[in-house]
């Protein structure tokens, strides 16, 4: 379930310098030293780098500002700063004689670098003053800010147009994104993710965040179409740390801290228990095992009444006044461990980072954990004046234990509180009562494994040749090849097995994937008013997905789990797959700047995917992106306070490639025919051939502007778009004369619209030696169907409307359209005479008939009764607005961020509310159920009869709009003087608290959740 993490005493950021090797002698050189502080709040600036010209000469200032360039040769030098965010400085002359210190202070400005940074963008980077498209960024200090274990969770709020939800709430469990909302019906609606150039499938969970330099988010057509058919659903840019010129750094960085559980489902206590068990037996709709006093049914407790009501086990506790928290029983007090060692250095021709990481989660529910080790290996060499070789190697090991998974909580809320889960020697009891169908969900505990062991290998390889002056050749060669195994085990004292022997199960696969790209690039300046940049790409790709599953039932032995499948009683099944597919394509792109103010992006990209058939392989996806720089305060253009302004847009396509390997070809099902007593094998048709299947396509219209004012203080991003998707993949109904029920053609259309807004302002800087720093991000998507197989006709089958949101049925962690019966209450005394109109009777639960809504005259509408035509769109999982808010506060050595996320007007589904069952034989949420003298109108009259209540599923639906503060850190710098006995140059002790508190009305654990379980 959903985590509160809690991370104190933490060290972070140990940089050690490695002595390096001089032959002078220290008395022939002298040394340069000087302090680096900030113009305006005339603080010490930490992390800029300071460079000797005309040396490898780099050294980088500690928390107090300091630097100290060693070794300096006598005679006159030369400096310059870097560091993001400030004005470089070149400091000249500064005369140093053998033996002697040279000083040299330093005082640097803030730079407006919200449009001059560099941004990634695909087979090569801009700045971000040259960006045409919409485009997010997130820094690596952003990322490293929050112990996450998936580097793509710590982006979350931070990028408008981003949605990010958590797909499980166990240790290890991944996130679902969503860029600018979902497209396809059928088809998958996750991003393209690429790593150093790399395509990197199924995300970027196995990647350390301290391995990640930048994140960049392609969001409009004219960013992602130079990846065509895969960018349709965005594309994340992930840039990894690589080494750097100067001396060799080593650094440790670690964090620990406790996780508890974020919130506790309340349900009734012993007390109340005891009594909604007694009104179920109570209810006179139940026709048997009333609850009676002298014969009689009674309102009045008595012990012949509760005789016949409760088992003997749970009389035993009322007597002796004892119960089970079984919520308790089954979470703990979870931790997390991360460790990260880096080492990183090199000279002006080879450049290299070497990193390890552990990393360790012990779950807030009993057996689940997650374990994670990566190492990962970079290097970048300068082989000769125009060739340059580099490549990097990540190794990922991961084990993951997940239980029984959500079935355990879910077990536990059942579980009677009027049990005990040990008798009276300490042993686990399988049984608590005489309920045949309710366990010790501790025996799930012990006797269900569900586990997960992943293996990862991923390469990047590339060469780059100068050709010419601003002409270049690189080649990318990524190869990534994944071991995935699964292995079940259950137990035969569990809920599911009931003692009648196991079940164990092993799942193998393996995914082998590399691409290819060979690309030019030509950068030139053509005078003083044009500038271009333009890429031509060759590039191919290629798949191997191979599967192997085994299962069996009743082991001798237990204690073999899942290791020993032939021991089982019965094999149950041995099944093998395989499927292979791959993909071409050519790519064209042309940046052009004219005068410095003019900007134009031509984009072109051509794929062939081998999973379509002869005369459907290649589609072009073109774009075009104009940008103009109003106002630009590098060439001292101003408007007032706007210091600078650039106004852009775009339009262009892109192709999801949501065809299956194979599924334009005919299939086979085996079957199985008899002659006498003996059976014969054979093959009959399974699906019908479709060759005319094609790419699902996107095109998108952006319109935005970047801005900044009162010298960069204050900027931001504003962006409009609309994305209409066409020739989606949806089943055809054929008519049964045909031998086949559907075949799957492009049939379908969607739409998105919607806004985004960014800002970040520099509130202080300078006062009293505070800098005060806000980032705020905003977005809004509508996400509606256009129309479907039949055009613009509906198809309630799929919760598919005309006019609303995509419903995705298949899977619990994407979105949903809720259609159901709205909830109008509970049948009151008062309205016997009605509800028996309608086969109902007061306690139960009330739904409204549409058939007289806008009724005006009672009795005269309606057909009198509940069917499917009552049911109704009551709302979506999709939020109207999403937005962002993180700030942070330093003063001196110390800092203060806070950072906080929210989701507006959603509907989610509790459905610890909608499954209860109030029948007395489990427990439930706890609820103010209706009785004769309780006239409730929220839960309904407990019944023994009836487990599932008619119309319980129209309960449970709740806004979700809720307010969470994700974090918030505190951290200080150690000062230089404590670490010179270690040798360390810098030290940061810091605190932080992970989803500390959570506002919201929604009665739910999580309501980040789809369903709000957070279980």
């Amino acid at each position: 379930m959903k985590r509160r993490l809690i991370t104190a005493s933490l060290l972070s950021a140990c940089a050690l310098f490695l002595p390096s090797s001089r032959a002078v002698a220290q008395g022939e050189t002298g040394r340069i030293v000087g302090t680096i502080t900030g113009a305006e709040s005339r603080l010490p600036i930490q992390g800029v780098r300071v460079t000797l010209l005309g040396t490898q000469l780099t050294v980088t200032t500690n928390p107090d500002g300091r630097y100290v360039l060693a070794g300096v040769m006598p005679g006159l030098h030369r400096i310059r700063t870097s560091a993001i965010g400030y004005t470089p400085v070149i400091i000249d002359s500064i005369p140093v004689r053998a033996g002697q210190t040279a000083t040299a202070d330093i005082s640097l400005k803030h730079q407006t670098v919200q449009l001059e940074q560099i941004v990634v963008t695909g087979y090569g980077s801009l700045a971000k003053r040259d960006v045409t498209g919409a485009i997010g960024q997130v820094s690596a200090a952003e990322i490293k800010q929050q112990p996450v274990t998936n580097a793509i969770d710590a982006i979350k709020g931070r990028i408008p147009g981003v949605d990010i939800v958590s797909t499980g709430n166990k240790p290890g469990d991944g996130v679902r994104v969503r860029i600018r909302g979902q497209r396809s019906l059928k088809a998958s609606n996750d991003p393209l993710y690429v790593l150093d150039g790399i395509p990197m499938a199924g995300g970027i969970g196995d990647l350390n965040p301290s391995d990640i330099e930048s994140i960049e988010v392609l969001k409009d057509a004219s960013a992602t179409a130079i990846y065509g058919s895969r960018g349709a659903n965005g594309v994340v840019l992930v840039t990894s740390t690589k080494g750097r010129a100067g001396n060799t750094r080593t650094t440790y960085d670690t964090y620990a801290g406790a996780n508890t559980v974020l919130r506790k489902v309340e349900v009734f206590g012993p007390e109340r228990y005891a009594a909604y068990k007694r009104e179920a037996y109570r209810n006179p709709n139940t026709s048997a095992a009333l609850y009676k006093c002298g014969g009689v049914v009674s309102q009045t407790d008595c012990p012949e009444g509760d005789a016949l009501t409760f088992y003997q086990e749970e009389i035993a506790a009322m007597k002796a006044g004892t119960s089970t928290d079984w919520q308790n029983l089954i979470t703990r007090q979870g931790s997390q461990v991360n460790h990260q060692l880096s080492i990183t250095g090199g000279n002006d021709r080879n450049q290299f980072a070497v990193s390890g990481n552990l990393l360790k989660q012990i779950g807030t529910t009993l057996a689940q954990d997650y374990d994670r080790k990566s190492m990962r290996v970079n290097y970048e060499g300068q082989a000769r004046d125009r060739f340059r070789v580099g490549g990097s190697a990540l190794l990922v090991r991961s084990y993951q234990s997940l239980g029984r998974g959500d079935g355990l909580y879910s077990e536990a809320l059942a579980d009677t509180p009027l049990s005990m889960p040990y008798d009276s020697l300490g042993r686990l009891v399988f049984k608590p009562t005489a309920d045949a169908q309710r366990d010790n969900p501790l025996s799930d505990v012990q006797n269900w494994k569900n586990d997960n062991l992943r293996t990862r290998v991923f390469g990047t390889l590339f060469a780059t040749v100068n050709l010419a002056d601003g002409l270049d050749y690189r080649a990318n060669f990524g190869p990534d090849l994944t071991f995935n195994r699964n292995g079940t085990f259950i137990g035969a004292q569990t809920q599911s097995k009931q003692g009648a022997g196991t079940d164990q199960s092993i799942r193998d696969q393996k995914t082998f994937d590399y691409t290819l790209d060979n690309f030019i690039t030509y950068k030139k300046a053509l005078g003083s008013a044009h500038k271009v940049d333009a890429t031509l790409l060759y590039s191919i790709e290629n798949q191997s997905f191979e599967e192997t599953f085994g299962s069996s039932q009743n082991l001798p032995y237990e204690s073999a789990g899942y290791y020993n499948l032939g021991a089982g009683a019965i094999v149950s099944g041995i099944s093998s797959q395989i499927s292979q597919w791959a993909l071409q394509s050519y790519m064209a792109r042309l940046n052009y700047t004219l005068l410095d103010k003019y900007l134009l992006t031509l984009t072109t990209r051509v794929d062939g995917s081998s999973r379509l058939a002869e005369g459907n392989k290649y589609a072009t996806f073109p774009s075009i992106a104009l940008g103009w720089r109003v106002l630009d305060d590098a060439a001292g253009q101003r408007f007032g306070p706007v210091s600078s302004m650039k106004l852009r847009g775009s339009y262009g396509t892109t192709g999801n490639t949501s065809v299956d390997p194979y599924q334009t070809q005919g299939s086979l099902n085996r079957t199985s025919y008899a002659y006498g007593s003996t059976a014969a094998f054979g093959y009959q048709p399974g699906s019908l051939a479709n060759p005319d299947l094609r790419w699902e396509r996107t095109a998108t219209f952006d319109g935005g502007a970047d801005f900044g004012l009162f010298d960069g203080r204050l900027s931001g991003t504003m962006d409009y778009y609309r994305a209409n998707t066409t020739d989606l993949l949806l089943d055809r109904a054929l008519p049964p004369s045909t031998g086949y029920s559907s075949i799957t053609q492009n049939v379908g259309a969607t739409r998105n619209t919607g806004i985004e807004l960014s800002l970040s302002a520099t509130t202080l800087e300078g006062w009293h030696g505070i800098r005060w720093t806000n980032d705020i991000t905003f977005a809004h998507n509508k996400n509606e169907i256009v129309s479907l197989n039949g055009g613009k006709v509906d198809d309630p089958g799929n919760n598919w409307f005309i006019g609303y949101p995509i419903n995705n049925p298949n899977t619990n962690s994407d979105n949903h359209l809720w259609r159901d019966y709205k909830f109008n209450g509970i049948w009151q005394t008062a309205d016997s005479a009605l509800a028996r109109s309608f086969g109902r009777k007061p306690g139960e639960i009330r739904i409204v008939d549409q058939d007289t809504v806008g009724c005006t005259t009672p009795g005269t509408c309606g057909n009198g009764k509940f069917n499917n035509d009552d049911r109704v769109i009551l709302g979506n999982t999709y939020p109207v607005w999403t937005g962002g808010y993180s700030t942070r506060v330093d003063y001196r050595s110390f800092d203060l961020s806070v950072q906080a996320i929210t989701r507006q007007r959603f509907m989610l589904r509790n459905d610890l509310i909608r499954d209860a069952s109030l029948a007395g034989r489990y427990n439930s949420i706890a609820e103010d159920f209706w009785t004769p003298t309780n006239p409730s109108n929220t839960a309904p009259r407990p019944d023994k009869n009836t487990e599932n209540p008619y119309f319980s599923g129209a309960r449970g639906y709740q806004d979700g709009s809720f307010v969470k503060i994700r974090n918030i850190t505190l951290g200080t710098a150690v000062p230089t003087r404590f670490l010179s006995s270690i040798g360390a140059q810098s030290m940061r002790i810091y605190v932080t608290a992970q989803n500390p508190f959570l506002f919201t009305s929604a009665n739910v654990l999580d309501p980040e959740s789809q369903t709000g379980n957070g279980v």
